[in-house]
C-alpha cells in the first residue's frame, strides 16, 4: 500500500482496503463500527453514529437506525437523518446532484445489500435491503 499519493477531496480514503485500514477506520466514524480493541477475539459491531439499530420482525429487509444526537460535521452542520440519506445518495443514486462516480466506485461495493433508504424523522433512518439479511447492511467501510 502506498499512503503517499494525493487523497481524494471527497472525504474517502482512496488506497483500497489498506487505505481504509490505516486511514478510514481511524478518521471516519460509521453508523456502526467494528470493535477493534482486541487482537485475540473476534470483532463485534458496536454503536457509532447510530446509537441503536433493529430489524423489523414483520419484514426482515427493513432496518431502523437511531442516530446519535448532537453530532456536528467539521463545518459545524448537524448530523441528521437527512445527512445520512444525502451521503447514501452520493454513493448509490447516479442522478443525485452530489453523486460522485469515483467515490461510488469504491463505496458502492461495500454496501451491496442496500436497496433503498429513507428519513423517518430527524434522528431515524430506515434502510431496506434487497433480500433478508442477518448481517447489518451498513457498518464501517470494509465490513
Amino acid at each position: 500500500m502506498t499512503a503517499s499519493d494525493i487523497p481524494l477531496t471527497t472525504g474517502q480514503a482512496d488506497n483500497g482496503g489498506e487505505g481504509m485500514r490505516f486511514l478510514g477506520y481511524t478518521v471516519y466514524d460509521g453508523l456502526i463500527n467494528w470493535d477493534l480493541s482486541s487482537a485475540s477475539t473476534a470483532s463485534e459491531l458496536v454503536p457509532g453514529l447510530a446509537t441503536s439499530w433493529s430489524v423489523d420482525k414483520a419484514d426482515t429487509t427493513k432496518w431502523t437506525f437511531k442516530l446519535r444526537e448532537g453530532v456536528k460535521f467539521h463545518d459545524g452542520s448537524d448530523f441528521t437523518a437527512d445527512a445520512v440519506v444525502w451521503n447514501l445518495d452520493k454513493l448509490l443514486k447516479n442522478d443525485a446532484p452530489q453523486f460522485d462516480p469515483r467515490q461510488s466506485a469504491q463505496g458502492r461495493s461495500r454496501i451491496p445489500s442496500v436497496g433503498s433508504y429513507k428519513v423517518v424523522d430527524t434522528y431515524t433512518v430506515e434502510v431496506t435491503t434487497k433480500t433478508p439479511t442477518r448481517r447489518c447492511p451498513i457498518s464501517s467501510p470494509g465490513s
